[in-house]
């Protein structure tokens, strides 16, 4: 859908607080809004109703998704972000609201998820008077005044922006400089709303002096001679290198470079491969593509390839411990190494020892895709590394390798894979993904239960955009049972997923680093997941396999079946876990 006019007309200057947020929202081509309500948020989710209910209203193409916990609407949040690229919008009431939410908010703010969470607050009276309102804390001391915002500085160290409405003559501008700033960030920011500020007027001007897609846009950082001469010498360097290879990270596909980085692949003709947390961006099918990179935990022919190359361009990059093979993904390319590293992020350029400290990858690509001479770029045999995924035997018919092989064999162009924080995560990156399948994960802050909701958010997401791909959700059992309750959101027209749960019977990430037969490792038994979607209302169709033909007819049987939500419940046993995860073991001795 593409943002929807606003009809602000020049006779009505003024509109509510709750309706300056929605058309604010709504101006930004953001069409789904996620939460729980609350005592403190219900003024502005009545708005919203209203609004939707008004003849003609614009609004109606603002739509409310209720979630099971505010958790689980964090969840579903950053699944709708990561999927359409724009803006996410969490709605929660203060305290018990907001702090259940704090953990998906952290990982999305780890991760570099834009996201707009609104909380609704206690009335400014209560909070100048310091009363001791419900939901909140009270001091130590109680001839103290109780601390309204107490919950405001907890929300400053997962944010970029924190900003509460005090003055409605402010709001404006507060909200629209807060939205510009998480756009700009890429990370999370907090609205507080005072109930009692809800639904009083405040100036409506900006909603046409300032037009929702330009928040999308931004200006050059630095001087366009620096940006030049930045992109020149990189070019050069290329132009020296015998073979170079160019490395996509996660921050490409957070900052909208994908479609760009895509280009200069295509047109160079240069080795490339994906990082973890840069999955899918790039053709993983390509003539040039060298499967997925991650220093020492890479497979041996990628790991070997790319240690041979003598330059390293390295896009997007985000350099932590589980995206980088725990730290090793420029391991050869020092400095004093004869090769160069070249790292092209967000907020720096770094060409060798020359760093460009707040300079963007977001100017230099554009340039160097306008700048580069084809011509001078070294001709590069094609790489030609086979995509084996090594066999690890299991004590059950089953593997994870059997499970990886047959993701290798069924996905398609326009899925959308959502692999939940767990065992087979570690095994995806022998996965050659077609070229138009889109993964999320979470592979950096690993919060064990995002994946269930967050796979809803992401068909809520694709519904929107009106892509038909499918929606294939990869889950453990026991990740499962943290998030449960959002496979009700699934009830809904038109969102049939197809879900894999994967049955170790317990926390086999856990197993694999300490503890194999801990009963802290254990969950509770017996679940009965085929019935399951039965239980919370959804039309589907469930099974459990443990045979590797019946997993393979299942698949056959329920892949295309977009009629209902399906479920496949998979036998596994508790320590089979990819090779990749015992590699990374290492790390925690």
């Amino acid at each position: 859908m593409s943002p929807v006019a606003l009809d602000v007309n020049q006779n009505r200057t003024t509109v509510t607080l709750s309706e300056y947020v929605f058309r604010r929202i709504l101006s930004l081509s953001v069409h789904s809004i996620f939460g729980v309500p609350g005592d403190f948020n219900l003024s502005f989710l009545e708005c919203l109703m209203k609004l939707n209910e008004a003849k003609g209203s614009p609004l109606d193409e603002l739509h409310w998704y209720g979630t099971c916990n505010e958790l689980n609407g964090a969840y579903a949040t950053d699944g709708y972000a990561r999927t359409t690229g724009k803006l996410g919008v969490l709605v929660t009431t203060m305290g018990v609201g907001e702090l259940s939410a704090i953990n998906g908010i952290s990982g999305s703010f780890a991760e570099y998820v834009p996201i707009l969470h609104i909380v609704g607050t206690t009335p400014t009276t209560a909070k100048g008077r310091g009363l001791a309102n419900h939901h909140l804390v009270t001091n130590i001391s109680p001839l103290e005044k109780t601390d309204h915002y107490v919950y405001q500085r907890m929300a400053e160290s997962v944010s970029c922006r924190v900003e509460s409405i005090v003055d409605p003559a402010d709001a404006p501008n507060q909200i629209d400089d807060l939205i510009a700033t998480i756009l700009t960030e890429k990370k999370p920011g907090y609205l507080y709303i005072p109930c009692n500020l809800a639904t009083l007027p405040v100036d409506a001007s900006n909603l046409i002096s300032r037009q929702g897609m330009s928040f999308y846009e931004r200006s050059p950082v630095g001087s366009r001679e620096k940006i030049e001469e930045i992109t020149d010498l990189i070019l050069e360097k290329v132009y020296e290198a015998s073979r170079p290879c160019i490395i996509a990270d996660g921050l490409v596909d957070r900052f909208g470079l994908t479609k760009d980085l895509r280009r200069l692949v295509s047109i160079s003709n240069l080795p490339n491969s994906n990082t973890p947390m840069g999955k899918s961006l790039l053709n993983e099918l390509g003539d040039y593509y060298v499967g997925d990179f991650i220093g020492d935990e890479s497979a041996k022919q990628t790991a070997s390839y790319v240690r041979a190359c003598d330059l390293l361009l390295h896009f997007g990059n985000f350099d932590n411990e589980t995206n980088s093979g725990h730290f090793s993904t420029h391991k050869g390319f020092e400095e004093d190494s004869g090769k160069t590293l070249i790292l092209l992020n967000p907020r720096y350029i770094k060409v060798g020892s020359r760093l460009f400290n707040g300079y963007s990858v977001e100017d230099v690509l554009p340039l160097l895709l306008s700048r580069i001479n084809t011509d001078r770029l070294p001709v590069v045999a094609k790489p030609n590394i086979s995509a084996e995924i090594e066999n690890i035997p299991s004590c059950t018919p089953i593997s994870e390798t059997d499970i990886l092989e047959l993701l290798k064999e069924t996905l398609r162009d326009g899925d959308t894979l959502v692999v939940e924080t767990g065992s087979l995560l570690y095994g995806m990156a022998d996965v050659r993904l077609p070229d138009g399948c889109k993964m999320i994960s979470q592979p950096f802050y690993l919060s064990i239960g995002m994946g269930l909701p967050c796979s809803f958010g992401a068909s809520i997401a694709k519904r929107e955009l009106g892509d038909k791909g499918r929606l294939i959700l990869v889950e453990g059992d026991g990740a499962a049972q943290m998030t449960i309750q959002e496979l009700s959101n699934y009830n809904r027209e038109g969102l049939n997923p197809l879900i894999l749960v994967l049955n170790n019977e317990g926390y086999t990430v856990e197993r694999a680093i300490k503890g194999p037969t801990r009963e802290y490792n254990d969950i509770r038994p017996n679940w009965k997941w085929t019935q399951i979607l039965d239980s919370f209302g959804v039309k589907n169709k469930s099974r459990r396999v443990d045979e590797l033909e019946d997993l393979k007819t299942a698949m056959e049987e329920f892949g295309d079946d977009s009629s209902c939500a399906r479920l496949i419940e998979i036998g596994l046993d508790k320590l089979d876990v990819p090779w990749r995860f015992n590699c990374m073991l290492g790390g925690y001795e």
